[in-house]
C-alpha cells in the first residue's frame, strides 16, 4: 500500500478543433507540487481531458482540489467538486456530490480521500451543475491497477493472468456542442433541451488531431493523443470511457476485441467463471467504461472509428471526428 498525493486546480481555458475554431471550456489542471505562490499562474490553463488520476488497489489517495476561478468569466463564481464516477465504496463526505458533501468556492481548497479496492477504469468529473460542467469539460480518466502487477512484475487489467497486456491506451469519448460553450463565454443562457453536438472527440481531440503527438504545441490544453502504437503480436489494453451524453459504437477495422471488464468489474460469473467475450464492435453508453484487449496483427494502419458515421465529421463539413489509428509496427 502506498500514499498518493495529487492536487488539481479548477479553472477555465480554450480548446482547438481541426477546422480552426476555438471553444471555451471549464476544466482541471494538474498543480501537484506547484509552490503556493505560483498556483494562480495556472488560471485559464484547464486541460481537456483533465489530468489522469492513477493508483494501485489498496493505495490511500489524497486529492486536493483548489478552485482557481474563471479568468474569462470572473463574474461566474461557481463552486466545483470532484466525483469519482463508479467508485463503489466512497462515503458521502468525499463523494463530490454537493447536495450531500462539500463543494469548493473560488480561492479555497478541499482534500478528497479515496481507498480504491477494485482495479479497473473509472471516470472523474465535477458534480456541481453536472450537465453543464461535464459538457464544458470538467472530465478526466481514473486508472486503478491490480496488485498482481506488483507481485509478478507484469501488466494486468485485473487480478487475473488472463488479463495480461503489453501496452495500454485510453479511448475517452465525448461530444462538444459549440453553442453552450459560446453562450457561456458570452454570459448568455443555454437551453439544454436543445443540446446538439457538432464535434465528436477522442481524448479531447477530433481527427486528424487525435493522432498527433501528446506534446504537439498546437494543443497546449489538449495533452492526450489517441494514437495507438504496438508491435506485431503484442497484447494491447484499450480503456474505453464514455462521459458524453450519447451512446457510441466503436470498431477497429479488422481487429476483434476481447472485453474483459465493464464498469471497473472483471467479467466473471457467479461462480468466478470467465465470461469475457469477443466483440467486433463496442457499444458504450453514457457514463460507462469498458476494458478490452486485442492482439496486434501484422504491420499496418488500422482505423478505430465510430460506426455512427455522422460522428466521423468535423462539424458536418469534413471527415474527422471520433476517429483515430492503430499503428502496428514490425518487430525490430
Amino acid at each position: 500500500m502506498a500514499t498518493v498525493k495529487k492536487r488539481f486546480g479548477a479553472t477555465d481555458g480554450w480548446v482547438n478543433m481541426p477546422d480552426g475554431t476555438s471553444h471555451y471550456i471549464f476544466g482541471f489542471v494538474d498543480i501537484t507540487g506547484v509552490p503556493e505562490n505560483q498556483i494562480f499562474q495556472y488560471r485559464g490553463k484547464a486541460t481537456l481531458l483533465a489530468p489522469l488520476l492513477e493508483a494501485y488497489e489498496g493505495d490511500e489517495v489524497y486529492l486536493t482540489l483548489t478552485n482557481l476561478g474563471l479568468p474569462s468569466r470572473p463574474d461566474l463564481d461557481d463552486t466545483h467538486t470532484i466525483h469519482w464516477h463508479g467508485f463503489p465504496n466512497q462515503i458521502p463526505l468525499w463523494d463530490g456530490v454537493p447536495e450531500a458533501s462539500i463543494s469548493v468556492p473560488v480561492g479555497r481548497d478541499f482534500t478528497y480521500y479515496y481507498k480504491p479496492l477494485d482495479p479497473g477504469t473509472y471516470i472523474h468529473h465535477c458534480h456541481f451543475e453536472p450537465v453543464e460542467h461535464i459538457q464544458m469539460g470538467m472530465i478526466g480518466p481514473v486508472t486503478v491497477r491490480p496488485q498482481l502487477e506488483k507481485e509478478l512484475g507484469r501488466k494486468f487489467a485485473y487480478n487475473d493472468e488472463n488479463t495480461a497486456f503489453d501496452r495500454e491506451a485510453l479511448i475517452f469519448l465525448t461530444e462538444l456542442d459549440p453553442k453552450p460553450h459560446h453562450l457561456v463565454a458570452n454570459v448568455q443562457e443555454f437551453d439544454w433541451t436543445e443540446y446538439s453536438p457538432e464535434y465528436w472527440l477522442i481524448n479531447g481531440r477530433s481527427y486528424p488531431d487525435t493522432v498527433k503527438p501528446a506534446d504537439d504545441p498546437s494543443f497546449p490544453q489538449q495533452p492526450f493523443s489517441a494514437l495507438v502504437e504496438a508491435y506485431e503480436g503484442e497484447k494491447v489494453l484499450l480503456r474505453f470511457v464514455n462521459i458524453g451524453f450519447q451512446q457510441h459504437c466503436i470498431q477497429i477495422l479488422g481487429i476483434p476485441l476481447k472485453v474483459v471488464g465493464l464498469d471497473a468489474q472483471q467479467l466473471r460469473g457467479y461462480n468466478g467463471e470467465d465470461i469475457s467475450c469477443w466483440r467486433d464492435a463496442i457499444y458504450i453508453a453514457a457514463g460507462q467504461t469498458v476494458d478490452a484487449i486485442f492482439t496486434a496483427p501484422r504491420a499496418g494502419i488500422y482505423p478505430l472509428y465510430n460506426r455512427n458515421h455522422y460522428k466521423n465529421t468535423i462539424a458536418g463539413t469534413a471527415f474527422g471526428g471520433m476517429v483515430t489509428e492503430i499503428r502496428v509496427l514490425s518487430k525490430p
